[in-house]
């Protein structure tokens, strides 16, 4: 009875222990299906940001590979605009510069046409009551070129005539006016004025205040010719606020082409020694054969021919 007692009970202990171990082999491989479909389900989540990824790449990579041949196009063409704009900025800072003026025009339109014509820019500076002063004056503005009041003025040598519309140290305020207006009317619409002759005249300081009064109300620039060493011409504009210049060689006081050649070389010295010179020429034949030869004499030295406006104070 015993024996049969115990041989149930094993038996019962045997089946617990075989439920137990069946119970543990479901739940491992439970666990095992729910860990490979999480993994497989993780890794087909990678798999697709990884092909996102990549998708993407290619984008960019197609772009680059669109862009970066315009990129370095563009930048081998800029490089060179840039390092030329450097350069040649640097050199027009350190050039010498030198404007031209050429006096007494309005008496042959031929001559100042070879003058208009040079390949560089030319003041022309007209005396006014000539018979070509106002065709001149108009083909010069039609060029772009300055165009300056030739205006008279009183020489210290009473025995020399200045021309029609001239400034006299007698005359008063009213008439100095009258004179100023009269020129301005005959070769409108200048762009500055400066002396012809005027030795006396511009030594006078009533004179000139009145002048560069009228001057400075119209906006026009003043042009000291210097024909006397004493003209206060250049400084009392300045102290009056006018823009302002004065002339540093005269080209052709002789008419002789190898004299006319030397003032060249020294207006160019001295525009290479102190930064800026302004020359005045008259409508000689021998004048214009040498500015003709101009830019061959000064430019392979550095020295720039530009308008007169530039040198302007």
């Amino acid at each position: 009875m015993v024996k049969k007692s115990w041989n149930y009970l094993y038996s019962l202990l045997l089946s617990i222990i075989l439920l137990l171990l069946v119970g543990i082999f479901l739940n491992l491989n439970g666990n095992e299906s729910n860990v490979s479909n999480n993994v497989a389900v993780v890794n087909k989540s990678e798999h697709i940001q990884e092909r996102e990824v990549q998708k993407k790449e290619l984008i960019v990579s197609d772009k680059r590979t669109l862009l970066m041949p315009d990129f370095f196009d563009q930048k081998s063409k800029e490089t060179p605009l840039l390092n030329k704009f450097l350069k040649d900025r640097k050199k027009d800072e350190r050039r010498a510069k030198i404007a031209i003026i050429i006096d007494d025009i309005g008496y042959q339109i031929e001559i100042a046409e070879q003058i208009m014509s040079l390949n560089y820019p030319v003041a022309i500076s007209i005396l006014p009551f000539l018979s070509h002063s106002q065709f001149v004056a108009q083909m010069a503005k039609e060029k772009g070129l300055t165009v300056l009041l030739h205006l008279p003025m009183e020489p210290h040598n009473a025995n020399t005539d200045p021309g029609k519309g001239a400034i006299f140290t007698t005359m008063n305020e009213h008439e100095i006016k009258a004179k100023i207006l009269a020129n301005l009317k005959d070769i409108p619409n200048v762009d500055g004025v400066n002396n012809h002759m005027g030795s006396k005249a511009t030594e006078d300081e009533f004179i000139m205040r009145t002048v560069l009064h009228e001057l400075k109300e119209r906006n026009l620039f003043f042009i000291d010719s210097m024909t006397s060493p004493h003209s206060i011409g250049y400084q009392l504009s300045k102290e009056m606020g006018l823009k302002t210049a004065q002339r540093t060689v005269f080209l052709d006081n002789e008419q002789n082409i190898d004299y006319i050649r030397n003032q060249v070389v020294v207006l160019k010295n001295t525009a290479l020694k102190y930064g800026s010179a302004i020359a005045i020429g008259h409508p000689y034949c021998n004048t214009v054969d040498v500015l003709k030869e101009l830019e061959s004499i000064v430019e392979p030295e550095g020295v720039e021919i530009v308008p007169l406006k530039e040198l302007l104070k």
